[in-house]
């Protein structure tokens, strides 16, 4: 009798742990979605001001990136030469703004950011001339290395609408 209560007991004891440590990734997660939403501020600031190096300062060196068009591209040099490419464009500039992120972390080392996002485009020499207009939706995975968050891999695909803020839609 006396085996069987000891086993009792300690199934009881792991299962008291296993709810301690519960708040405890709660927490952990909630931090890290901060740092991810910050990191995706950051981004849409280096955009907006053109800093194409701080935005490629969070991506993993393996990073891959799918552009709204389609166009694969493969490690972090590539999708420095794509940023620099918007950029650096001799005629046009852009207007650029992104929606509130929905970050879902998946566990310790790796989750998802979704954002809506806008990108006008217009003459440089005439402002007021919107020469073409892009909306879509941003899906990048994140994942954590040596306790810093990366960007690894982003996919961007067009939308008829932006969205300040992404909300789960139900079907009736």
């Amino acid at each position: 009798m006396k085996p069987l209560r000891l086993i009792v007991l300690m199934l009881i004891w792991t299962s008291c742990q296993q709810q301690n440590e519960a708040p405890k990734a709660m927490e952990s997660f909630s931090k890290d979605s901060v740092v991810l939403a910050k990191m995706i501020d950051a981004r849409e600031q280096a955009m907006i001001q053109k800093d194409i190096s701080s935005a490629i300062d969070q991506f993993a060196e393996d990073v891959t990136w799918i552009n709204s068009q389609g166009y694969f591209f493969k490690g972090k040099e590539e999708v420095k030469k794509f940023h620099f490419m918007l950029s650096g464009n001799d005629t046009l500039d852009y207007y650029y703004e992104g929606g509130k992120p929905l970050i879902r972390v998946m566990d310790q080392n790796n989750a998802l950011a979704y954002y809506s996002w806008k990108m006008f485009w217009f003459r440089k020499e005439n402002p007021a001339d919107t020469t073409f207009k892009e909306i879509g939706l941003m899906t990048l995975n994140a994942q954590k290395f040596d306790g810093t968050w990366k960007w690894n891999a982003i996919t961007n695909q067009h939308t008829p609408w932006f969205y300040q803020e992404i909300i789960p839609l139900t079907v009736d």
